[in-house]
């Protein structure tokens, strides 16, 4: 019988945890357990959460989900049922959670009522995927991560401050039409980089990185 046993895994090298959930994924498939395990970290607590809402504080409930989620992403990928360069890692660990949810469903006991359709969550863009966005937004504007050049990260933190474009072009000496033409850029280049991290667009834009 397949275990899976987080937390108990021999120490291995790993890389710098600057590495980002579509590099992770990549290196899981191709066996690393110290990735998966990283995978397993930073998406576990958004798992948790939903789970723990769904079945009303139920701890013991949502451990068991979150495991038995897990041995499935981890079979998925080590029997290369999932392709890390085809789709994003964190969709594919929430539809697992989704299928594993509806097991949970299924199994209770006593009557089987149908189940209605707003009891069935869609773990399609989850809080945890936001916050891997959020973080590697950080990133990009520390200079830590990405292309922006300093002015770019500039452009980028007054917009987030709420700066118009006549404040961008007072900021930077040039017109307001130049401003918003920097702007866009800078917002495209952000954008970009965040689709070569494995997030799709959807996030950004729920997190209002539209450049408008």
């Amino acid at each position: 019988m397949f275990t899976l046993r987080f937390g108990t895994m021999p120490e291995t090298p790993t890389f710098p945890d600057g590495r980002s959930l579509a590099q992770l994924a990549a290196a899981a498939a191709s066996g690393d357990r110290a990735s998966f395990e990283s995978l397993h970290r930073r998406l576990s607590g958004g798992l948790r959460k939903i789970f723990l809402e769904r079945s009303g504080n139920r701890a013991d409930v949502a451990d068991d989900l979150i495991q038995r989620t897990w041995v499935g992403v981890w079979q998925a990928l080590s029997s290369g049922r999932y392709d890390p360069t085809r789709s994003a890692i964190s969709p594919f660990v929430y539809a697992v959670a989704h299928k594993m949810w509806l097991q949970h469903l299924r199994a209770r006991p006593g009557p089987r009522d149908p189940i209605p359709a707003e009891a069935l969550p869609v773990f399609d863009q989850p809080a945890a995927e936001l916050s891997e966005v959020l973080d590697a937004i950080r990133a990009a504007l520390a200079g830590t991560a990405g292309d922006l050049s300093i002015e770019e990260r500039a452009v980028l933190r007054l917009c987030g401050s709420g700066a118009s474009d006549r404040d961008l072009a007072a900021r930077l000496s040039i017109s307001p039409s130049t401003a918003n033409a920097r702007k866009r850029a800078a917002f495209e280049k952000l954008r970009r980089h965040l689709a070569s991290l494995g997030h799709r667009p959807e996030a950004a834009e729920r997190l209002g990185l539209k450049g408008e």
